[in-house]
């Protein structure tokens, strides 16, 4: 299945993540399954994203074919 996955990865441990790509590859492995869903839909449905901890947040996960957007106080990104 193809999906859309949205990430936020905080300035600050963008750093931490080049000297230990690792981590992110740990992360990246575990979006390829169902591991975060049930937590994500929950998170999802209060309104937040799902803490993966490094700095990392799942803000979105969605079949390919649904839209999405992504709205801040100075723009709003549809996907």
């Amino acid at each position: 299945m193809s999906t859309r996955t949205l990430l936020e990865i905080n300035h600050d441990f963008l750093h931490n993540l080049r000297r230990h790509p690792e981590i992110l590859g740990e992360i990246m492995a575990e979006l390829v399954g169902s591991v975060h869903g049930a937590a994500l839909n929950e998170a999802n449905s209060r309104g937040h994203a799902l803490d993966l901890g490094h700095g990392v947040r799942l803000v979105l996960q969605r079949h390919h074919s649904n839209d999405a957007s992504v709205k801040t106080e100075y723009a709003e990104v549809r996907l």
